[in-house]
């Protein structure tokens, strides 16, 4: 960048340009932008990525999408995440390539791919209509062909989570210490546990055998735990057998400390594989089944 030279009364003086100013974006995409057809839009997206499925085979509750409600999820998640790490950023070099905002359009990486291999991202466009309670506009989704990406250069980065990118894989040798206390005493984490062993009175002890089970599962089964999207950072998914040595019930969410992992919060199988999905598509069979 060039200095600007400023001549003073008795010297000249070099200036550095200002710093362009970035802009803070709402990290819901709804308040973001006015977004036309939005199932319409998922279904397109849908054709365009790398053939997944995104819905559940047998779900557990009604939503109203009915087609793409795990997409939907994915798409909602992953707008937000890249916008906090936008707004969080100080650098705006690196911000631009976080979520690239300017004059009259914007777009950011979804992290999805097309059958070729390249990139898809969202794309908007400034929002023209007086009446509009929103200043952007969504266009759709697209790959860097599309005519108005010609002209973004470098386009937003693929999202990364803390860790995923890292090799830093989940250690079967570590202990995990189950929060009991905590899960058992919070009602929204007891509504998950399986109703017929939910007032056992053994039911600390069950859980934290339950854990110790998947952990030593995991020791033999590479690929059993699988990394989750949390706050921008990467925990872990420890499927935990209650009920069936076979088929787990829920899954705990592993945080990483220091030599040790905390399990503080059960989830619902469902949720465990919406989580997973943030950071890559799952593999795992206790997981991928819920999807065939």
């Amino acid at each position: 960048m060039k200095e600007i030279e400023a001549k003073t009364e008795n010297r000249y003086e070099y200036r550095k340009p200002q710093e362009k100013r970035k802009h803070m974006i709402a990290p819901d995409l709804f308040e973001f932008a006015y977004v036309p057809d939005w199932y319409g839009q998922l279904e397109e997206l849908e054709r365009l990525a790398l053939p997944e499925s995104w819905k559940f085979r047998k779900p557990s509750r009604e939503t109203k999408n009915t087609v793409t409600p795990i997409l939907e999820r994915y798409i909602h998640t992953i707008f937000r995440k890249q916008v906090i790490d936008f707004n969080s950023e100080s650098d705006t070099r690196k911000a631009d390539g976080i979520f690239h905002l300017e004059n009259e359009c914007a777009c950011f990486h979804t992290g999805l791919y097309t059958r070729q291999y390249k990139g898809i991202y969202g794309y908007f466009e400034r929002n023209n209509y007086s009446d509009s309670l929103r200043d952007w506009y969504f266009r759709g989704f697209c790959d860097e062909m599309y005519p108005k990406l010609r002209y973004i250069e470098p386009l937003p980065q693929k999202p990364v989570y803390h860790m995923a990118q890292s090799g830093i894989n989940f250690n079967p040798e570590w202990p995990i210490r189950v929060n009991v206390n905590h899960i058992l005493g919070d009602e929204e984490n007891l509504e998950r546990i399986p109703f017929k062993i939910r007032k056992a009175k053994n039911l600390p002890l069950l859980l934290e055998t339950a854990v110790e089970l998947g952990r030593r599962k995991a020791v033999i089964e590479p690929g059993l735990v699988v990394p989750q999207g949390y706050q921008g950072r990467v925990q872990y998914l420890l499927p935990v057998y209650l009920t069936n040595m076979q088929k787990p019930d829920l899954a705990m969410t592993l945080t990483v400390m220091d030599g040790y992992y905390l399990g503080n919060t059960c989830l619902t199988l469902e949720m465990a594989y919406l989580n997973a999905r943030v950071v890559a598509k799952p593999m795992a069979p206790w997981l991928t089944e819920l999807v065939k």
